[in-house]
């Protein structure tokens, strides 16, 4: 029977015939997909099993199943740690192979890495490191602006990146919406199981409502329909990744991840007075912790500071629009 995921990285590397300097090196890899499942799942790394990744509950909060590690958060473990270097991607990827291989062998556990779409030999190039970096309100208004200036398909990525800065939601939340979850009257969109196994309403901005309507209706798209669609199937996240860094690239930005504009959206709430509970429900987040590691102090400090050059984009932003 599987064990924790921390136990079996120990089983791993006690079994495994490897020289001492290789295991050391699986370790670290294991151990920083270990905290990476423990932060998106908001359980102690202790607590992390891979085949209870996703819980599922009845209205009264019963537990029905569990769900297991799949490959879509594989896949989205190696998207989200872009700005690491080849070497880290490389290492990690082959490190996941060996440990699936022996889940596999004991367990009969799937050998996720053989699903995955992220190609690791893409990325030889090492991208600016952006960790640490959180994009900043005159970031994102460039972004805009770029965005606006080299889109080939403006309505639809304008849509996709201002859900994204103007909710707080996870990428994933975006892509997979479908018309029939939307609710134009309380500028509401229902996701009906986020990455914690849960449901929750993304809440939009006033007058949200109808610009979405009047985006379905001129694109002829159906109750069943995904919202960003392209030939009937949702866009990718790898897709829209692609189209953020040359939108970044255009406005000469650092690259990003698109999982920062999750850090940015956090920011700013707090930065314009918005309390910390209520920032917590907004991201979906279990744990208030969580929520914390998403506001970047820079900017608290920085309250209150204006740019001219912020207001210049702006004036730009209007006159375009118009």
């Amino acid at each position: 029977m599987l064990k924790t995921f921390k136990e079996e990285i120990r089983n791993f590397i006690r079994r495994s015939p490897l020289s001492d300097d290789s295991k050391g090196v699986f370790k670290r890899r294991l151990e920083d997909f270990l905290h990476y499942l423990a932060e998106i799942i908001s359980t102690p790394v202790d607590k992390v099993h891979l085949e209870r990744i996703y819980e599922t509950v009845n209205k009264n909060g019963e537990t029905l199943f569990y769900s297991g590690l799949n490959v879509t958060i594989v896949d989205e473990y190696f998207y989200s740690h872009l700005y690491k270097s080849y070497n880290w991607l490389s290492e990690s990827k082959r490190t996941l192979q060996n440990f699936f291989l022996y889940l596999y062998r004991k367990y009969d556990f799937p050998i996720l890495t053989e699903e995955m779409t992220f190609i690791v030999d893409e990325h030889k190039q090492k991208p600016q490191k952006t960790d640490s970096i959180v994009p900043t309100r005159h970031d994102l208004l460039k972004l805009l602006q770029s965005l606006m200036k080299n889109s080939l398909h403006l309505e639809r990525d304008a849509l996709f990146f201002t859900l994204l800065i103007s909710t707080g939601s996870r990428i994933n939340e975006i892509i997979t919406i479908k018309v029939k979850d939307i609710d134009y009257k309380h500028e509401t969109i229902f996701v009906k199981k986020t990455k914690n196994g849960s449901s929750k309403c993304i809440v939009l901005r006033e007058g949200f409502g109808s610009i979405l309507k009047r985006y379905i209706e001129q694109n002829q798209l159906n109750r069943d329909d995904f919202l960003l669609s392209e030939s009937g199937k949702a866009i990718s996240r790898k897709e829209f990744q692609e189209l953020f860094n040359y939108f970044l690239q255009k406005a000469n930005l650092p690259s990003f991840t698109l999982h920062k504009l999750r850090h940015s959206f956090a920011t700013i709430m707090a930065e314009s007075g918005m309390g910390i509970l209520v920032i917590q429900q907004l991201l979906g987040h279990k744990k208030l912790d969580s929520t914390s590691t998403y506001i970047d102090p820079n900017y608290i400090r920085n309250h209150g500071m204006e740019l001219q050059v912020n207001k210049d984009i702006y004036k730009h932003i209007r006159k375009t629009n118009n």
